[in-house]
Formats: C-alpha cells, sequence, structure tokens
C-alpha cells in the first residue's frame, strides 16, 4: 500500500486507524465485498457513533488508498469510495488574539514555558519545532531563531527528534527586538500579515514546503525578514506596553 516512506508518527496513527475503524468492518470478506454503499453506511455510523470528523476523514482515505491498490492489483474494476467531501472537514475558524492578549497568556502560564507561548505568537514555529529548540538555535544577535529539527510524540509517550514536517522547515526566523521570543502560530500569522508581510514571506516564516515554497524560500531576503520581525516589534510597544520589557528567560538546554 505504501509508496514512501512514512514518518514514525504517522505510521502509528494510520495503523491506528485502520486497526479500529477499519478492519472491523472490511476485514473479513474479499475487496470485491466493498461497495460504495457499505462504504457510506460505514462512514455514516462512525460520525454517528460520535467519531471525531477528522479521524473519519483520515479512515476514508485510508480506505480509499487500499481500494486504489486493489485496482492497480486489477482485483476489483473501479474504487467504491467515490462519496463526494468524505476525505475532508470543515475547520473551526481559530480566533485571533491581541497582542497584549499574548502577553496576558505568557503572564498566566508557568515561567518555564513564558517563552514556549512567546515563541509561538511571534514567529509561528509549529509546536514540535517549539519543544525541538537547543540554546544554539538561539542568535540573540542577529535576533533570529533557526529551526534544524522537530519533536514528536509517539502513543507509547516516546519523544523523538526529527526532520522538520517540509523541505523548507529548515529555516532562521526574526522576533522582534522587544521580545525574547515568540508562539500561537495562527495569531502569529495573523499579526505577521497586518504586519506587511506577502503571502509568499507568510509560506516562508511557516517552512510550507512545495516546488514554489521552496523557490520562494531561496529567494527571499534576510533584510525584509528582519523588517517584518522590527514591525511586530512596533505593535507590541504600542500595545504590549511594560510587558514587553520582561520576556522572560531563555530556553533550557536540552
Amino acid at each position: 500500500m505504501w509508496t514512501r516512506k512514512l514518518a514514525d508518527r504517522t505510521r502509528e496513527r494510520n495503523e491506528s486507524v485502520i486497526r479500529l475503524h477499519i478492519l472491523p468492518i472490511f476485514g473479513a470478506g474479499s475487496v470485491a465485498d466493498v461497495t460504495t454503499a457499505r462504504v457510506r453506511g460505514w462512514r455514516g455510523k462512525l460520525l454517528a457513533a460520535g467519531i471525531g470528523e477528522p479521524t473519519v476523514a483520515k479512515a476514508y482515505q485510508l480506505l480509499r488508498a487500499l481500494m486504489n491498490t486493489a485496482v492497480d492489483d486489477e482485483l476489483i474494476r473501479r474504487n467504491p469510495c467515490r462519496i463526494k467531501g468524505a476525505d475532508s472537514y470543515d475547520v473551526p475558524e481559530r480566533p485571533v488574539l491581541t497582542v497584549s492578549e499574548v502577553f496576558a497568556i505568557a503572564d498566566a502560564i508557568g515561567p518555564r514555558y513564558r517563552l514556549l507561548v512567546l515563541l509561538a505568537a511571534f514567529t509561528t514555529l509549529r509546536f514540535g519545532e517549539l519543544a525541538a529548540l537547543r540554546r544554539k538555535d538561539i542568535d540573540l544577535e542577529a535576533l533570529t531563531v533557526t529551526v534544524r529539527r522537530a519533536q514528536a510524540e509517539l502513543q507509547t509517550g516516546q519523544l523523538f527528534d526529527k526532520a522538520p514536517k517540509f523541505a523548507a522547515g529548515v529555516r532562521a526566523v526574526s522576533f522582534p527586538a522587544e521580545l525574547h521570543f515568540h508562539d500561537l502560530r495562527h495569531t502569529g500569522n495573523t499579526l505577521a500579515s497586518t504586519a506587511g508581510a506577502s503571502t509568499r514571506e507568510l509560506m516562508t516564516r511557516m517552512g510550507r514546503s512545495s516546488s514554489r515554497a521552496a523557490l520562494i524560500y531561496r529567494h527571499m531576503t534576510s533584510d525584509r525578514d528582519r523588517a517584518i520581525a522590527d514591525r511586530l516589534g512596533v505593535m507590541i510597544r504600542g500595545d504590549g506596553g511594560a510587558a514587553a520589557g520582561s520576556a522572560g528567560a531563555r530556553p533550557e538546554q536540552r
């Protein structure tokens, strides 16, 4: 079924979905017994049972991939997974915080995680990228944080480092001089856009990977990234007040 190597976490998640939601219904019998009507009924029962839409969509995608393999092997003539929209789900709009609200969260959370919150809001790094940061990844003179790896967790609780999610994920991201670090990815993307970042610059800061994104990443200048961070600093000074002056300690050495 799999034509490319999957990350450990992705493989674990796929195996779990197949074991829990696909095999109990389609594990017995032949692939020829899997009809569109059965697939539609199976999907409806999952949703009625309270299984989350993301999980149901993932189960449908995996079943469709299995059936595609059966078609390629000439075991069946046509893939029965032909339910329009079954491979996607509606994502609710995420709230966008003000700079003051970001600092309020940073102040309310345990001191150990203060920088995690601030980094998330103003560099838009992914949680796994933030969790994998080392002291050597922070350049306080250039005011940049360099992403070299990401951390993932298996269902067993085991933590491990892996390459960033996308090829363009290895990158240096500037942060405002008024803060030591920042997060809350969605808020940060919105603030960076408000600060004047173009769609291409946002893709680079986010580490999105595609042929287009990779080309953008290679040609984006660090001066422009610095300007985006400086503009965020102006916004922080205007909205964050004195909170900007107490950004917290550096990340702990891992």
